[in-house]
């Protein structure tokens, strides 16, 4: 079923929150990469099989809200998530024990909960007693979902410098890039929608932007900007304009959502 934009609060366990700690009983030296927000690094174990129930646990420091858990890029058939209740490690409302997981990318949501750790064990990899990987841990709070229909255009920029040498040729340098993107909506009538976006201009840190809204089989192809694993921190870098639609003030609101990645 097609989803809309989801907008979640920016990552409990990001690599610029300094105060959070991590301890893995396997792979120890890589555990940053997956919360540093790239796609091409990953927390990787060595020798490891699956009788060895990895585990990461993640301390948070301070009493966190979180909603939902979204591992990008991982390799794990079994495994199970739970969070901290101050005497023991329990399991959210929508229990995470996977048995037979088959998704590279998943999404678990679940109801709000206040802790300060959670942990995941690890009990089996889809190729039996493979090492483990998992390129982006998001532990979240969602900010809410669009209802209304956008059309969203992505881009993802290499910032590309161009020069001419004295043969005539061109040379042209890419740096990794950024994404910017829009979310326009032509006329938003729900007031869950109008609040969230509200929210989103009123943000004065970055937030997480996800096209897909978890679902890409809603797209004819898999394509960059749209996949389960394109998720984003972002700013608005336009003004919210509050206008009704033909100022008729029963209509809605016309949106435009100009978004830009962001470091903090």
């Amino acid at each position: 079923m097609a989803q809309q934009i989801i907008f979640f609060e920016k990552n409990k366990a990001d690599l610029s929150k300094s105060n959070v700690s991590i301890t893995a009983s396997q792979g120890s030296t890589y555990v940053d990469y997956m919360r540093n927000r790239s796609n091409r690094t990953a927390w990787i174990t060595t020798g490891s099989v699956d009788a060895d129930n990895t585990y990461i646990e993640i301390d948070f420091a301070d009493a966190v809200t979180l909603t939902d858990i979204i591992l990008l890029k991982h390799n794990f058939k079994a495994y199970t998530i739970q969070y901290w209740t101050g005497l023991a490690y329990t399991d959210f409302s929508t229990a995470i024990s996977e048995t037979s997981n088959s998704d590279v990318n998943k999404h678990h949501n679940f109801d709000s909960v206040i802790t300060t750790k959670i942990k995941l064990t690890i009990t089996g990899t889809m190729v039996a007693d493979d090492d483990k990987y998992l390129y982006q841990f998001i532990a979240t709070d969602r900010i809410g979902q669009l209802e209304s229909w956008a059309i969203v255009k992505s881009k993802l920029s290499r910032n590309r410098q161009k020069s001419t040498m004295l043969s005539g040729k061109m040379s042209i340098r890419e740096k990794i890039g950024a994404f910017s993107g829009t979310a326009s909506v032509k006329i938003v009538s729900s007031d869950a929608d109008l609040t969230i976006i509200e929210k989103l201009f009123e943000s004065n840190s970055g937030f997480l932007y996800w096209a897909c809204g978890g679902d890409e089989t809603q797209y004819r192809t898999e394509r960059k900007g749209y996949r389960m694993e394109d998720i984003y921190l972002v700013k608005c870098v336009n003004e919210w304009q509050a206008d009704w639609y033909k100022g008729l003030y029963q209509t809605g609101m016309k949106v435009d959502l100009k978004l830009q990645e962001v470091i903090d």
